[in-house]
């Protein structure tokens, strides 16, 4: 009678065990490193290869869905991966590449750390840009970011090929900025996307 029990109890066991291992390989996702995706709406580039997984995703204007590799963190895509449809996403890619910049960045969690860039068309409207920063009228601008951690918020001026020709804290550019009229700077700060 104990042997009986014994060997039931070590069915029991190995069932468990069986089941936990075929649950776990039933669950199993696919995962890769990526520098691109798409959402099913907007194509994603990543300034970084950042982690994802398998994932179903709607066909565009009701065409069958599909799969595409997706962000397992949100937070780190957000701010990592921008949709190409917006020029000024170029500069922001561009800036997160930096080495400086990632070493900053990785100080804090993805979800306390933001990247702007002035909207495209302000950049083309030199009247504006030459009001904004009356100090840079001999360049061209081809790009304002503001990157803000918990800790700084910097300001990069970019060429027209996204090269970085000027670095400054964020106070230095608001200093930069007194002789602006309150609309420009109003302008200047709601159009940071």
């Amino acid at each position: 009678m104990k042997r009986r029990r014994f060997l039931w109890l070590i069915i029991a066991v190995l069932v468990i065990i069986l089941s936990l291992s075929l649950t776990k390989i039933g669950n199993k996702k696919t995962y890769k490193e990526i520098t691109g995706y798409s959402d099913g709406n907007y194509i994603y580039t990543c300034s970084k290869p950042i982690k994802a997984r398998l994932e179903k995703i709607p066909g565009p204007l009701g065409a069958p869905e599909g799969k595409s590799y997706i962000p397992i963190d949100k937070e780190e895509a957000k701010l990592f991966c921008h949709s190409t449809a917006a020029i000024e996403n170029e500069g922001k890619i561009k800036i997160l590449q930096r080495p400086e910049v990632l070493d900053l960045i990785s100080k804090y969690q993805y979800k306390d750390v933001t990247i702007k860039a002035l909207e495209f068309k302000y950049i083309k409207d030199e009247g504006f840009v030459d009001r904004l920063l009356p100090a840079y009228k001999d360049k061209e601008i081809g790009c304002i970011i503001v990157l803000e951690t918990p800790g700084e918020k910097r300001v990069y001026l970019e060429d027209e090929k996204l090269e970085t020709f000027e670095e400054l804290d964020y106070q230095t550019f608001l200093q930069s900025l007194d002789s602006v009229s309150d609309a420009d700077r109003q302008l200047f700060i709601a159009n940071l996307q």
